[in-house]
């Protein structure tokens, strides 16, 4: 069932149902009646899907923001659902990484799947570090103590302020002075966010050429995809789900066409992700 749901939210966001990162009300309809087709049993709802895809996406957060900085060694098996590497190449990333312990040996399902969907917000978008997020983790690199970063050059301003004002009783107290050391604080503040800023347009360019470049992969139009899967004789729900898989990933659509017609069902069916 997680499956199919998460293939329905792929769905809908390769149709344009995700402007700016946010999926439609449409798209919710649209995933609700289709789960609601598939498990007449169940009952599926608008709250239920957004709370469990919800579920689905922090898990998958976790897991991901530790995994993004693994080397070559390491791969996703699609066969046992889980991150597969050398003893070696374990303790080596463990030991850069902690938390990456407690992935060993624990199944990560649809995790392909849902870095079609969630991988690009964490770099940009729902999900993502947030700008506060962000200055906390400078203010430790700063040697700063924890809080808002903001806040902070704030209180160390005004610290800096009655120190010098108990070193020196003549240092002067005039508004002019005053404008000055308001004003060092906000240009302390704007050049802070400004390389905020600059960071993150970075990430998003990136992050933009990188989706770009993926759908530049997909020559085919859907349409031929359709016929190519039709023509194997597949049941209807598997039907849909070896259709959306291909059209999502162009590497996997170029494999499965250079295989052998005849056998090219069993193997389709064989790579095709599932529950």
């Amino acid at each position: 069932m997680d499956q199919i749901l998460i293939n329905a939210f792929i769905h809908e966001q390769s149709i344009g149902n995700r402007p700016n990162g946010t999926f439609s009300t449409q798209a919710y309809d649209n995933i609700v009646k289709e789960l609601q087709e598939a498990f007449p049993e169940k009952l599926v709802d608008k709250d239920k899907i957004k709370n469990r895809i919800k579920y689905l996406k922090k898990d998958f957060g976790a897991c991901y923001d530790i995994f993004k900085n693994a080397t070559s060694g390491f791969a996703w098996s699609p066969h046992t659902k889980m991150w597969d590497a050398e003893p070696g190449a374990w303790a080596t990333f463990i030991q850069a990484y902690p938390q990456a312990k407690d992935w060993m040996g624990k199944p990560v399902p649809h995790y392909e799947s849902l870095k079609q969907l969630f991988a690009k917000d964490r770099a940009n978008g729902d999900g993502a570090e947030t700008p506060a997020e962000m200055r906390q983790r400078l203010a430790q690199r700063m040697g700063i103590p924890e809080g808002n970063i903001i806040d902070d050059i704030d209180r160390m301003a005004t610290h800096n302020e009655a120190t010098r004002e108990t070193d020196n009783e003549n240092i002067s107290s005039s508004p002019e002075a005053n404008k000055k050391h308001k004003t060092y604080k906000e240009e302390v503040q704007e050049k802070l966010l400004k390389g905020i800023e600059s960071v993150s347009d970075a990430i998003t360019k990136s992050t933009d050429a990188l989706v770009k470049a993926h759908t530049a992969k997909l020559s085919m139009p859907a349409k031929e995809i359709y016929q190519h899967v039709n023509e194997l004789g597949l049941d209807p729900m598997d039907k849909k789900l070896a259709y959306r898989f291909l059209t999502e990933n162009a590497n996997v659509l170029e494999m499965v066409l250079g295989y052998p017609i005849e056998e090219r069902k069993e193997f389709l069916m064989d790579i095709l992700p599932r529950y």
